[in-house]
């Protein structure tokens, strides 16, 4: 799963935008609503927003030890999932209502009525709310490691593996172990093993 990344909200919002605007052109051509959410999806976004950081500032209280249960570990990545969906959305909400906002701007001087403006510069704003809770509930879920210093440990060791040769003494001095004779009394590398001799007491 990939974390979030500006660049990619921002072009996710751009398309969007541009789809959007798209749409509603077309529905105004052809006689139709202007395609936009109406203000009572503002309740069902903040209630999400809002379960979202519950959900968040659990994952956080447990990786502060403030949680004395155990917590299963599948709910963090569940919640990073969820945030992530949820930052997208955002993304995408306010894309398209900024795009249709810019169009309804143009309209100002031709109309009383600036409902629709104000309704598309609403989702704008809860789109960008929801960005930000998601952004900061996927910080939450990013677990640390459970022993840091077994971590730096191994990256050294993996380090030592990289530099020492896989040749001759480089095996042995890291390994600890003897290579062993071919059949025939030969070594690896076409040495002959000298028989061992015994000193006599």
């Amino acid at each position: 799963m990939h974390v979030l990344t500006v660049p990619a909200l921002l072009m996710c919002a751009a398309v969007a935008g541009a789809v959007g605007w798209s749409a509603n052109r077309v529905s105004s051509t052809a006689g139709g609503p202007l395609l936009i959410l109406p203000w009572a999806s503002l309740t069902a976004l903040a209630a999400v927003a809002v379960v979202l950081v519950v959900l968040g500032l659990r994952v956080k209280r447990y990786q502060e030890g403030r949680r004395a249960e155990s917590y299963d570990p599948l709910v963090a990545a569940r919640t990073a999932a969820g945030a992530q969906a949820v930052a997208w959305a955002g993304s995408m909400l306010a894309g398209w209502h900024a795009a249709v906002a810019v169009e309804q701007l143009a309209l100002v001087p031709l109309r009383s009525d600036q409902g629709p403006l104000w309704v598309c510069l609403a989702h704008v704003v809860a789109g960008a709310v929801l960005v930000l809770v998601g952004w900061v509930v996927e910080g939450f879920c990013k677990l640390p490691p459970d022993d840091p210093d077994a971590e730096e440990d191994a990256e050294y060791r993996r380090g030592r593996d990289t530099e020492l040769p896989e040749g001759e003494g480089g095996y042995a001095r890291e390994r600890g172990e003897r290579p062993r004779a071919r059949p025939g009394g030969r070594l690896p590398g076409g040495a002959v093993e000298r028989p061992r001799t015994r000193r006599a007491r």
